[in-house]
């Protein structure tokens, strides 16, 4: 398919077709990906979706030990400095350069690491992995509900202590 979208002339050595650039999107090293993951045996797959699944509770838990920092920074009080460091300030965020470099960065990271949900997706059109499949299932739910839970306690700590006073004079009156 990629030969054929490509088209290049045999004859000139032109390339008429779509360019590269545009043909190897994420979605293309998907296909490359799905293509190798669906001849693997069944052990190497699971294998395979273990190391994935621990790097992601792995990747998880530094993002939760990172907010439990900065909730615990932010909580104490700082004499001093009282201005807006250069990397939270509007122009450093809405540079046409940053943002192309952040989506860069992002297409990268997509194409560099498989995604654990294809390999769950074949190994569920195989019946011996039913047992595997049934405790990722469990693992990707608790992952879930501590992912849920961190961005309760996290948007709670951003609002601080004074936004409940509202709530509070519900009821009197």
């Amino acid at each position: 398919m990629f030969d054929f979208f490509h088209a290049v002339d045999e004859a000139t050595g032109e390339a008429t077709g779509v360019p590269i650039e545009r043909l190897k999107s994420p979605k293309y090293h998907e296909l490359q990906t799905l293509n190798f993951f669906y001849f693997e045996s069944t052990s190497d797959l699971i294998r395979s979706s273990e190391r994935i699944g621990n790097a992601i509770s792995a990747k998880q838990q530094a993002h939760r030990q990172q907010m439990m920092n900065k909730s615990s920074s932010s909580n104490t009080l700082t004499v001093g400095g009282g201005g807006v460091g250069r990397s939270k300030s509007v122009l450093n965020k809405r540079n046409l350069g940053t943002m192309r470099k952040v989506k860069e960065e992002k297409r990268r990271e997509a194409q560099a690491e498989p995604n654990d949900d294809m390999i769950l997706r074949i190994l569920r059109m195989r019946p011996e992995a039913a047992g595997y499949l049934r405790d990722r299932a469990r693992q990707k739910e608790k992952v879930e509900s501590i992912a849920a839970m961190d961005a309760i306690v996290a948007r709670s700590v951003q609002q601080g202590p004074g936004r409940m006073g509202s709530f509070q004079n519900i009821g009197r009156r």
